[in-house]
């Protein structure tokens, strides 16, 4: 696939990212991964694409929207996720790509099942500890898949009763997680010029997703929305994995 078209698909892909982190708080790298494997020269180039574009988006909304966060609800998540995402990205660029692949499928459909079927059944409870797992587990899927959010959203969504709290709460988190995790990969190499001038056509789609996203924040059902990406996570993790 020419440059060109890789260019063109990754601003297509990055504006329903961007609009689905605006209305549900989260979901722009595990909905970005769906695809880039499959467009990218290798595994590790769509991880750290993918980790590089998170980590402005999330920046930026947790800027625009820091007035609401909480930080002690941060800080615990992000002690545990700065000890678990160096080892991770060490161990995804020592792997081979189809084992990642395989990997982030298995990933993809367990928690797809989780969030489809059972989240509204089991509650977790907001203490340090359950805040420090939650963490070390989010950084350890970032490490590897770029995809870390799930067990932070677990976490936060019982521990804030606010929409707007636990939206800027996640976003402070993510941002400082992929901030850290961006520059373990530069520091492993895995952050070239290329992957650069990638993200920067990601994140002129993420821009227009999160305009589209804000737009309809009120107004669009947030379950609904999850209900479409999970269905979406699960076919595509079985793809990934046979």
């Amino acid at each position: 696939m020419s440059e060109p078209m890789i260019f063109l698909l990754l601003i297509i892909i990055c504006i329903g990212g961007g609009f689905i982190q605006r209305v549900s708080g989260f979901g722009m790298s595990i909905f970005v991964m769906l695809f880039l494997p499959y467009l990218m020269p290798s595994y590790n180039d769509a991880t750290a694409t993918t980790g590089l574009i998170f980590c402005i988006l999330t920046v930026f909304n947790a800027i625009v929207h820091y007035k609401h966060t909480q930080l002690k609800l941060v800080l615990p998540l992000l002690i545990a996720a700065m000890i678990t995402i160096p080892i991770a990205v060490r161990i995804s660029s020592v792997s081979s790509g189809t084992l990642m692949k395989k990997l982030l499928g298995v990933m993809l459909v367990a928690f797809s099942i989780y969030f489809l079927f059972f989240s509204k059944k089991i509650h977790i409870r907001p203490t340090v500890a359950n805040g420090l797992f939650a963490g070390a587990l989010g950084g350890a899927l970032t490490g590897m898949f770029s995809t870390g959010g799930p067990p932070v959203v677990l976490y936060l969504i019982h521990a804030t009763s606010d929409k707007m709290v636990y939206f800027s709460t996640i976003q402070s988190y993510f941002a400082l997680a992929s901030i850290y995790s961006s520059g373990v990969r530069l520091i492993n190499g895995m952050i070239t010029w290329e992957i650069v001038i990638f993200a920067a056509a990601g994140l002129i789609g993420c821009a227009i997703g999160t305009r589209l996203g804000t737009k309809f924040f009120d107004r669009l059902s947030a379950e609904k929305l999850k209900q479409v990406i999970y269905v979406g996570m699960i076919i595509s993790g079985v793809l990934m994995i046979v």
